[in-house]
């Protein structure tokens, strides 16, 4: 956890100051702005350092980017359907499948969610009343379905 008033790292005497900057990045064709990015910034030597709790929140900034550019749900947006719900991180995972900890890395911006996965959320957002046959379907048991059968050689 970062201290209330940093030393600059950089100049070793200055006092750093919270601070945001606009950065664009690459995205397949695009280039994406993403605004309200977090950093520091020396009022003696101008250096702009960004410490780790600072980058895991910028990463996140980022990868929400990328998802509204891919129209997918942002990590909060999945957080607020899962909570409208009423389910915990686990027990997303375990009905939707995807992992133990996959609503967890999903809301964090760790891992991006499938597109199968986004609709399936957005759905269960408009229409919660499915989550029941969901649920039903979950503790079926899997179906058995017996594998193709190979062409035949000539």
């Amino acid at each position: 956890m970062a201290q209330a008033n940093p030393t600059c790292p950089v100049c070793e005497h200055g006092t750093l100051r919270p601070s945001t900057y606009v950065a664009e990045i690459g995205h397949g064709e695009q280039r994406l702005r993403v605004s309200d990015l977090e950093c520091y910034e020396c009022a003696d030597c101008g250096a702009d350092p960004v410490f780790p709790d600072q980058a895991r929140r910028n990463h996140r900034r980022y990868q929400d980017a990328r998802r509204r550019a891919d129209g997918l749900l942002t990590g909060e947006e999945i957080a607020c359907i899962r909570e409208k719900l009423g389910l915990t991180q686990r027990q997303s995972a375990a009905l939707f499948g995807g992992g133990t900890n996959a609503f967890s890395k999903y809301e964090r911006g760790d891992v991006t969610q499938s597109v199968a996965m986004d609709r399936l959320m957005r759905m269960l957002d408009a229409h919660p009343d499915y989550l029941a046959e969901l649920q039903a379907q979950a503790k079926r048991a899997p179906l058995d379905i017996p594998a193709k059968a190979a062409p035949a050689h000539s």
